[in-house]
């Protein structure tokens, strides 16, 4: 992980697409009303690729800060996946019926 300043372009372009995809996670349909689970679920997908990208653009990062973003990711990841496993039932819990 010494190497990592030559890759930087390509973090910067998996950075992009971890913001284009909270972006579209957070704009309305037309007809369709999204669930705010399935918008928290999205951002956090966002976070996942934005938190990776960190680690190649930040190459001058001390190991240890470049582990705590991978975890971070992978945290991210996770609770991305449960919210959007789980979404249907935590909207019915938000709305209390």
């Amino acid at each position: 992980m010494n190497d990592l300043g030559s890759l930087a372009p390509v973090g910067w372009l998996v950075f992009a697409v971890g913001i284009a995809v909270i972006v579209i996670s957070e704009m309305p349909r037309k007809d369709q009303v999204r669930s705010p689970a399935r918008r928290i679920s999205g951002v956090l997908s966002g976070l996942v690729y934005c938190l990776l990208a960190g680690i190649v653009i930040w190459p001058n990062a001390t190991s240890a800060m470049q582990k705590l973003l991978a975890v971070a990711a992978v945290v991210a990841g996770a609770g991305s996946w449960y919210i959007g496993r789980h979404a249907r039932k935590m909207d019915r819990m938000a709305r209390g019926t």
